[in-house]
């Protein structure tokens, strides 16, 4: 299961890998405009709340984010060879599971019920649940080799592509 929480580190991962890019360029002087404030986070019920970290918990997306985190460091690395290890290191020690629980449980509350989470806890919990915690970890492995992999294999494809029509 792809829970939303794992949509949310490749997310993360693509804006740090957008970043590194900009990390050699030069600083332009004016800082960027204040982005515009946030709307409040409307308030969770903190029965439901409580039942959405235990499914978190329950499920390891916390340490599953941050291995998935260090993981996408180690293939953002060569793209930024310029950054000293220091960089990498420092962004390594930023990642803390509680923060990042902390940042989807609004999402969580807002696509599923309580009575979703409850379900979802009651799977986690069960022997099927818990065999599917225990593989997590590989199946997300393998699964960003192969997508790596495609990926480069459908770039390759389209340079290729795009050579021949300009040789047209």
């Amino acid at each position: 299961m792809f829970s939303p929480a794992r949509f949310c580190l490749l997310a993360l991962a693509v804006l740090l890998a957008a970043s590194p890019a900009q990390a050699g360029k030069k600083k332009d002087p004016a800082p960027p405009p204040a982005a515009p404030a946030a709307p409040a986070a409307p308030t969770i019920d903190p029965a439901f709340e409580a039942d959405i970290r235990k499914l978190l918990i329950a499920t390891g997306a916390g340490t599953m984010g941050i291995q998935m985190m260090d993981q996408m460091l180690v293939s953002l690395k060569p793209m930024a060879p310029g950054l000293p290890d220091a960089f990498w290191e420092g962004v390594k020690s930023e990642f803390k599971s509680d923060d990042l629980i902390n940042l989807v449980v609004p999402i969580y509350a807002r696509h599923l019920s309580h009575d979703d989470v409850r379900a979802l806890i009651a799977f986690y919990e069960s022997p099927a649940g818990r065999k599917m915690i225990e593989v997590q970890p590989a199946i997300m492995a393998e699964s960003m080799q192969v997508g790596q992999v495609w990926g480069q294999e459908i770039a390759m494809r389209v340079v290729a592509r795009m050579e021949a029509e300009q040789k047209r």
